[in-house]
């Protein structure tokens, strides 16, 4: 998640615009060879890929676009770029693409199989597989060549998976770390920042004991940033999770007490951080804290070093990955994607869902991949070779770090059935404990159970 790993809203109908556009043969006066994209194919007569997608990533724009279009600052260009290359090579394959909100994808896909008009091709956030993979929605894709073993396996024999079958294609990604102000540092006499609970929870003190008001900040608002920033990273680094094999939430555990302590100690205890977090919802708001210096570090996505860059301060920051327990802990980041999916459709034409296949395994790959980072700020890849390109190699040493961390210790969201009520239940219990609402244990017990009646019965 790039940044739309949000709670998927139902919606009780959906809004639909369909754009039909024949095949365009050449390259469009793109120079495709830079990604070292394959040849183009041999045309063997007209074929049709359907292809429903979020309306955010531009793919019918880019596909009914010959010329290069305005730049949007977000994914008209790197879209339209990966699919010149597409068109170059299948000039014979016609894209039938309906594009649909992004917040209503995963229940198009739904509906679309209970009215049996199934598309060849749809593009789903990553929270959302296992729901379709369990509900028989989609087709497992480990019998087609997708360079599996180029993936960081964490993210796709996690979430793209269900079951030991793969389910999806998953698409550039983000990561979660921590970020501060040097000079508050270097005010304190820190040369650099911890790598472990104990001695950066004394860092925030002495930050604090150097005069800094409100040293740290991290998400306990209402949103899903709390889980999947706060909480989920620090659990997975105590060798834990919180959605067990049968699916059912695995809350109230040694594990998790040790992280809500962790965190109380921080705002109760060392008061190295505000207690009004929990009032902030909004991002925007959240990010202020670290763009206008009311805080000395920070946690966050990665998504967020483009604003340090723009705002003209990128040089004043640092960036280190998140504490661990204890110096042998495993390290853990959450790395958020959407991902190409095949609808199952027992009836389709082989060769269609194998052109389906192949148009997200060309958006995907690691040249794909590298085309998507060249030409959009704060994408790092899920396949960790795309790093290594030119594309890769031209970032700066933030992006390099991000793309490191996100390749090797980068996760996927938990697969649990109801993403959104999972979240809000951790959320919930975390705001409890840490304003003194309610005890770990009975905060954490009231959660589990919420989840499990309302999900496993």
């Amino acid at each position: 998640m790039t940044k739309f790993e949000r709670t998927i809203a139902e919606l009780a109908f959906l809004s639909r615009r369909s754009l039909l556009q024949g095949a365009a043969a050449g390259a469009a006066g793109v120079a495709i060879s830079q990604f070292g994209f394959a040849a183009p194919a041999i045309a063997q007569g007209n074929r049709t890929v359907k292809f429903t997608c979020p309306d955010v990533f531009k793919f019918a724009q880019a596909y009914e676009s010959a010329e290069r279009p305005e730049d949007d600052g977000n994914w008209a260009i790197p879209t339209w770029t990966v699919m010149q290359a597409w068109k170059e090579k299948y000039p014979d394959v016609k894209l039938e693409i309906t594009e649909v909100p992004w917040e209503s994808i995963t229940q198009r896909v739904i509906l679309d199989a209970q009215a049996g008009t199934q598309a060849d091709l749809v593009y789903v956030n990553d929270l959302n597989i296992p729901k379709l993979a369990k509900g028989g929605f989609l087709t497992p894709l480990d019998d087609f060549d997708g360079g599996w073993d180029e993936y960081n396996q964490y993210l796709l024999r996690g979430i793209a998976s269900s079951g030991g079958k793969i389910y999806g294609l998953p698409m550039t990604t983000d990561c979660r770390h921590e970020m501060y102000w040097k000079e508050d540092f270097e005010k304190a006499g820190l040369s650099a920042p911890a790598s472990t609970w104990s001695e950066f929870a004394d860092q925030l003190s002495t930050l604090k004991e150097a005069g800094f008001e409100t040293p740290y900040a991290f998400w306990s608002g209402n949103s899903v940033h709390t889980p999947t920033q706060t909480i989920f990273s620090q659990i997975w680094m105590l060798d834990s999770d919180v959605i067990d094999g049968d699916g059912r939430a695995t809350l109230n555990t040694p594990e998790m007490h040790k992280v809500f302590e962790f965190y109380n100690d921080l705002v109760n205890v060392r008061q190295v951080v505000r207690k009004d977090l929990v009032s902030i919802s909004a991002g925007d708001e959240y990010d202020a804290l670290m763009l206008g210096h009311k805080v000395s570090v920070m946690k966050e996505g990665s998504w967020l070093w483009s604003r340090f860059a723009k705002e003209g301060i990128a040089d004043k920051i640092g960036y280190f990955r998140t504490p661990r327990p204890t110096a042998e802990s495993k390290d853990a980041t959450l790395s958020g994607f959407w991902a190409f999916e095949i609808p199952n459709r027992p009836e389709r034409d082989a060769e269609i869902t194998k052109l389906a296949f192949e148009f997200g395994r060309h958006f995907s790959s690691v040249d794909g991949q590298a085309s998507i980072m060249a030409t959009k700020d704060g994408q790092l890849p899920t396949r960790p070779a795309a790093a290594e390109t030119e594309a890769g190699k031209a970032k700066d040493d933030a992006w390099k770090f991000q793309a490191s961390y996100a390749g090797e210790a980068g996760r996927g969201m938990p697969a649990a059935a109801d993403s959104g009520l999972l979240f809000d239940q951790v959320r919930i219990a975390f705001q409890q404990h840490i304003t003194g609402a309610a005890s770990a244990e009975d905060a954490l017990k009231a959660a589990e159970t919420a989840y499990n009646s309302q999900v496993t019965g």
